[in-house]
């Protein structure tokens, strides 16, 4: 049976590299059971001092979409999306979010207030950009 889920959270990795494994591997050190994003969309910055151009903007799967995320207290009912990055993303990063957002608007009958930054649910600055920045350049039609 399909999940259904109230909405999702964006966040960031707030790291110059990674991917899904790389996120894998970090939140096991931290004694989670595995990653706790649904979906990460990569910077081309797949490992330190390595940069692969056809990487960028790339969507993996990260938590199977059966299991609840691990991402934001309170909210792991929600979707969970990390961008690779700290504080600039790619253009093909933010045309990534909005193909899956678009995606999830359509499939779930979402509305912009199902779209949560992470900074809007804890203390944290998380993704570390402007989330009506992004609405009204990337997905003019919720605003």
């Amino acid at each position: 049976m399909k999940r259904s889920y109230p909405g999702v959270i964006i966040h960031c990795s707030e790291s110059h590299f990674g991917n899904a494994q790389e996120i894998e591997l970090w939140h096991r050190q931290r004694g989670w059971d595995g990653i706790g994003y649904h979906l990460v969309i990569l910077n081309g910055h797949v490992e330190n001092n390595t940069y692969l151009e056809f990487m960028n903007g790339q969507i993996e799967m990260g938590r199977d979409w059966d299991k609840a995320g691990a991402h934001a207290k309170g909210y792991n009912d929600y979707l969970g999306i990390c961008l690779i990055g700290n504080e600039q993303f790619s253009t093909r990063q933010y045309e990534a979010l909005q193909t899956v957002l678009n995606s999830l608007v359509q499939q779930y009958d979402w509305t912009k207030e199902n779209i949560l930054f992470h900074y809007e649910v804890s203390s944290k600055s998380c993704p570390n950009f402007d989330k009506e920045w992004f609405l009204e350049n990337f997905m003019p039609a919720l605003v």
